[in-house]
C-alpha cells in the first residue's frame, strides 16, 4: 500500500541519504577501478596524479590517457569510428600505429621531447612500457617533496602539449619541431606555476634555467616577510610599553 508520507529523494550510497559530490565521485571511481582492474599500487599512483596543481581538465585528460581512453587513431578504429582503411599511423613521426603508448612515449619525436625536458630537470630513467609506469618513474625521480608539485605540473604540461600538437597536425596541418614544442611546454608550465604554485617574481628565463630556484625564491620571500612582520610586532610592543 502507498503511504501518505510525502515523497523525497534519497541518495542510496550514503546512509544519511544526503547527496554529495564527494560521494558520487567515490561511486564513479569504484566503477572505473572495477572495470580497469587496478592494483593497490596503481590506485596509489592515481591518488598522486590527482594531487597535481595542473588545471583539472588537464589532469582529467592525463588520467584518461593512462587508462587508454583518449581518441587516438587506434582507439577510434577499435570503436569503429574510423574505418580500417583510414590512416592509423602516428602523425608526429609517420612511423608506427598511433596508440596511446606510442604517441606519448615511443614516438621518435616525443622521445626527443622527453629527453630535452629530463635534461632540463636533471633527471634520467629509461622509457618504460606504459604511461602509468612513466608517471611513477617521474614522481620517484623527484628527490624533494618541495619540488614534487612542480614535477607533477611539468609532466602534465608535456602530456597536454603533445596532444595539442597532434591535433594541430591533423586538423590544421601545423607542424613544429621538437625544440619549439619544448619551449611551449616550458612557457605553459611557467604560466601554470605562477598562478597555481604561487611563485612570486619568477621570471621566465629563471624558470627555463632551473624551476627549483623559483621555489627557493618563494621560501626566501616567505622568511623575509616573516622577519619584517616580527620587526613590526616588536616596534608595536615597544611603542605600547612607552
Amino acid at each position: 500500500m502507498l503511504g501518505e508520507e510525502e515523497d523525497s529523494w534519497r541518495w542510496l550510497p550514503e546512509e544519511s541519504g544526503a547527496f554529495s559530490v564527494n560521494s558520487s565521485y567515490r561511486v564513479l571511481e569504484n566503477l572505473v577501478l572495477l572495470d580497469v582492474g587496478l592494483s593497490a599500487e596503481e590506485e596509489g599512483g592515481f591518488v598522486m596524479l590527482w594531487k597535481s596543481p595542473a588545471p583539472s581538465k588537464v589532469v582529467a585528460f592525463s588520467w584518461m590517457a593512462i587508462i587508454d581512453r583518449i581518441p587516438t587513431r587506434s582507439n577510434l578504429t577499435f570503436r569503429h569510428i574510423l574505418a580500417h582503411r583510414d590512416p592509423s599511423v602516428c602523425v608526429l613521426c609517420g612511423q608506427g600505429e598511433e596508440m596511446t603508448t606510442h604517441l606519448f612515449l615511443h614516438c621518435d619525436v616525443v622521445v626527443l621531447i622527453w629527453r630535452k625536458i629530463m635534461d632540463w630537470l636533471d633527471i634520467n630513467f629509461i622509457t618504460p612500457c606504459n604511461l602509468f609506469i612513466h608517471f611513477a618513474c617521474w614522481t620517484d625521480a623527484c628527490n624533494s617533496r618541495r619540488l614534487l608539485k612542480t614535477f607533477l605540473l611539468i609532466w602534465h604540461a608535456v602530456i597536454w602539449v603533445i596532444w595539442k600538437k597532434r591535433n594541430a597536425r591533423i586538423f590544421s596541418n601545423q607542424a613544429k619541431n621538437f625544440d619549439e614544442v619544448v619551449d611551449e611546454i616550458k612557457a605553459l608550465s611557467w604560466c601554470w606555476g605562477l598562478s597555481r604554485l604561487r611563485i612570486p617574481s619568477c621570471l621566465f628565463y629563471k624558470w627555463t634555467w632551473n624551476p627549483g630556484e623559483c621555489l627557493n625564491r618563494r621560501r626566501w620571500v616567505f622568511w623575509c616577510c616573516a622577519a619584517v612582520a616580527g620587526l613590526l610586532l616588536q616596534d608595536c610592543q615597544f611603542v605600547c610599553c612607552q
